[in-house]
């Protein structure tokens, strides 16, 4: 597959590839379901707190990251690679252009400026501008922010009863949307 830096998935086309770890989201659910049940046990009858779990939290949290996105680290030198150079392409073409620009049209004693707002040259410089801005924006990293929220809620919902059984439901909401945000 032949990448390139302008792509508009600012990922030189292997965009698709954000959305991967979804494909995590189902065994992620049942784990924390798993998890967050025991949780739920320990607090009902056991008497513990919701604090006591915050580091194996942290722990399953990282896990189902590294699992789900770890992948997707094996691209990022390649897609690092193809912006830089992008940019050093890109670049050269730009300088190429703007010079026969600023010659034609800002050096040139007998240039028309009637003709100006009409010139081809305008318009190319423009998408070339947007093409450029592409690049910058290129990101190395295949990411899709929805598919971490698809992740995160199938790690956060199952652990809801645990939860709810020490915060109001209201703070929960209130931090769930605020997180969203």
């Amino acid at each position: 597959m032949d990448l390139v830096s302008t792509h508009p998935d600012e990922h030189g086309g292997l965009g698709f590839l954000g959305l991967s770890p979804m494909g995590c989201a189902p065994v992620a659910f049942a784990t924390a379901a798993a998890i967050g049940a025991n949780w739920q046990y320990q607090i009902s009858a056991e008497g513990a707190h919701l604090t006591d779990f915050k580091v194996p939290a942290i722990i399953l949290t990282a896990i189902v990251l590294i699992t789900a996105a770890g992948p997707l680290v094996f691209f990022a030198p390649r897609l690092a690679k193809l912006r830089r150079r992008g940019l050093l392409e890109y670049g050269m073409l730009g300088q190429i252009h703007s010079v026969g620009f600023h010659r034609k049209w800002i050096l040139d004693p007998n240039r028309k400026d009637q003709e100006f707002l009409t010139a081809p040259e305008i318009s190319a410089l423009a998408d070339y501008g947007s093409s450029y801005e592409k690049i910058e924006e290129m990101q190395p990293f295949p990411v899709d922010k929805g598919s971490f929220l698809t992740l995160a809620l199938a790690v956060v919902v199952p652990m809801l009863p645990a939860i709810l059984s020490e915060v109001p439901l209201g703070e929960v909401l209130k931090a769930l949307l605020e997180a969203v945000k």
